[in-house]
């Protein structure tokens, strides 16, 4: 690939034709060479989600939003989407850019030819509201990671570098690289975000509001560098709320919606002829946008006169020539295959680059979103560290009580003993439950919106994390217990410590199995808490300390096998009961006499001989955990991104 392949356009990617980055006068006209996005009678439905009783399934009405709308723009040009809220301006953005998951009728064609989902993603970038990304990446490591996963995986390492470089230089934030995304101004936030989009050079970009929460020169930085993008032969389409003056001349085209109808489209000097003939001219001095969107709202107080002037006004329009002109260049509807299959035309060479673009496969999409984490760990490596020095802390407070307890066993100790092995085990599992118990319900955003887009598939998100986890889990339990080891004097010596450490691993990697499936299945940890709170109560009674497992119902005892609780304390109490051979007796009234490991074992309802099954069922739970988590992963994966 050619050095100068990673330049800015200064040729249409899709005529050939020399653009003059200059040159400020390319208008609505379209010809036969230009890329043209067109949508005909095209409209959406929502469901509105009814609850008549918490007793009922709630019942889901399908809600119009819009309305048979038809629309058509071309390279060249900004455009901007803009109505009151609630108008359908990013409904319309979203149907177009085929982002919307809603139902949806009518047609979207590119040239003349119907288009589908993918072609449209594959050819065009999305600049979100609000970005979504890893927070503690800085704009160095962010667009690493991004350029990586869009750009043709045939790309070399300093393609995408220099690829990086010129948007960051040529959209002016290349002097925050190293500044984490959380710390950017808004304007660099969006200027960021407008450079994710650029790494392929689409010919289409949509961007949905991409002058909120900006201040006035920040928000005509942004639409400006838009504009040069046009200029140099894209396609921009934005819908923009408010734009404030000296804004709104910026934009080419201008696309008026109300209550899901086309109000009006056209260039914006078309737009005060228009109005000026309905006798609603806009005061010298007025902001157009400002004044434009005050006639297409509701006013509350006025609501009949109000929905009234709408009518009017998309009525109007329907009937203009202005209108009829749009709707003469929508024309007719031909088949994609048609266009895109090379035998109509020629034009399809254009699409080549995009059409042919090799995504990355499974490994690199895995090593890149194992490097994701790394790098987020690495910005919030005291946060680990001082959790790591509380699990010490913790290891510390509940082994000294018991120090010096084990040097000769006498029947007291017995519950020393157990006492101790029970909170090594809830402790452990605990804290690597809670440890990734957030992940998932802070990230579904981020993910719901990067697989929609095609960065990456959930497969290799999941292991990321998955395997991610792994080191965490067995580190520090093996610090950990080393600590209670050693300062209680548990018995064994090395093997003792050997086969205590493997048990505390596996019950770290299973809640952490435990844990990701609660963070994965449900959307908070106030509703997570509703199930793990009653299932980790009945784990803990069932673990052998409160209830003698050997007296516990028949109907009941089956509870056991479900508790990781009830696998970790039985499997270390083997470990330092089996080889005891004599314990003290001491003359107190009414406590027996307990004089082997073994009955001890046999006392709280343990077997020696269950060792190596609880650490088979160990293990099979954290598979079983894992595999549940990734299905529902899947599920959310599909659900609709918020943009």
């Amino acid at each position: 690939m050619k050095d100068t392949e990673l330049k800015l356009p200064t040729r249409n990617v899709l005529t050939g034709a020399v653009v003059n980055w200059e040159d400020d006068e390319l208008g609505f006209g379209d010809s036969p060479n230009n890329l043209t996005l067109a949508w005909k009678d095209l409209s959406v439905y929502r469901k509105k989600k009814t609850q008549t009783s918490i007793w009922r399934s709630p019942v889901y009405e399908e809600i119009r939003v819009l309305h048979g709308v038809n629309g058509i723009v071309s390279s060249g040009n900004l455009v901007a989407l803009m109505g009151s809220s609630g108008a359908g301006k990013t409904t319309l953005l979203a149907a177009i850019s085929r982002r919307d998951k809603s139902a949806m009728t009518g047609y979207l064609m590119l040239n003349g030819r119907l288009a589908g989902a993918d072609l449209i993603s594959r050819i065009s970038g999305f600049v979100p509201q609000e970005d979504l990304a890893i927070e503690d990446l800085t704009v160095d490591e962010h667009m690493e990671f991004m350029a990586r996963m869009m750009m043709d995986k045939r790309s070399t390492k300093g393609v995408r570098a220099r690829r990086v470089q010129q948007l960051l230089s040529e959209l002016g934030v290349n002097n925050c690289t190293k500044t984490k995304l959380k710390a950017l101004s808004g304007g660099e936030r969006k200027r960021v975000s407008l450079a994710v989009q650029l790494l392929n050079d689409p010919p289409i970009l949509f961007c949905d509001e991409p002058t909120t929460g900006l201040d006035s020169w920040a928000a005509a930085a942004v639409v400006g560098r838009l504009r040069k993008l046009a200029i140099g032969g894209k396609l921009v389409v934005c819908s923009v709320h408010q734009p404030a003056s000296g804004v709104f001349e910026l934009f080419h085209q201008v696309v008026l919606l109300a209550n899901g109808r086309i109000a009006f489209h056209g260039t914006i000097e078309q737009a005060d002829t228009f109005f000026a003939s309905l006798n609603f001219k806009c005061p010298l001095g007025f902001n157009a946008a400002e004044y434009y969107i005050s006639l297409l709202g509701i006013q509350i107080d006025k609501e009949m006169e109000s929905r009234e002037r709408i009518r009017r006004i998309c009525d109007e329009y329907s009937r203009s020539d202005i209108a009829a002109e749009i709707d003469s260049k929508v024309g007719n509807v031909k088949d994609e295959n048609e266009y895109f299959n090379g035998e109509t035309d020629e034009k399809d060479q254009y699409y080549e680059r995009y059409v042919t673009l090799v995504k990355v496969n499974y490994f690199v999409q895995f090593y890149w979103l194992m490097w994701r984490n790394v790098q987020a760990l690495k910005r919030n490596y005291s946060i680990w560290i001082a959790e790591f020095f509380l699990l010490m802390f913790v290891g510390l407070i509940i082994s000294v009580p018991y120090h010096g307890h084990f040097d000769e066993l006498d029947q007291r100790d017995i519950q020393n003993v157990e006492g101790l092995l029970y909170l090594t085990i809830t402790e452990t599992i605990f804290l690597f439950i809670y440890a990734v118990f957030i992940t998932f319900p802070s990230e579904v955003p981020i993910l719901l919106r990067e697989t929609a887009s095609g960065l990456y598939s959930p497969l290799p998100y999941y292991l990321s994390k998955m395997i991610f986890w792994i080191p965490r889990a067995v580190i520090e339990p093996t610090l950990f217990t080393t600590l209670i080891f050693l300062i209680a004097g548990l018995h064994g010596g090395f093997m003792g410590w050997l086969g205590f450490n493997f048990v505390c691993i596996l019950c770290a990697n299973y809640a952490n199995a435990y844990g990701s499936f609660l963070s994965a299945t449900f959307n908070s940890m106030e509703t997570a808490a509703l199930v793990s709170v009653p299932f980790e109560l009945v784990g803990t009674m069932f673990s052998g300390l409160y209830l003698n497992l050997a007296s516990v119902s028949p109907y009941l005892s089956w509870l056991r096998y479900i508790s990781g609780f009830y696998y970790g304390v039985e499997s270390i109490s083997i470990l330092q009961w089996d080889s005891i051979e004599t314990i003290d007796c001491v003359v107190i009234d009414g406590m027996p006499c307990i004089r082997t490991g073994p009955e001890v074992l046999r006392r709280f309802g343990y077997d020696e001989d269950h060792f190596w099954r609880n650490c088979l069922c160990l293990f099979s739970m954290y598979c079983i955990g894992h595999f549940i988590a990734f299905l529902m992963v899947i599920r959310r994966s599909r659900g609709t991104p918020v943009y």
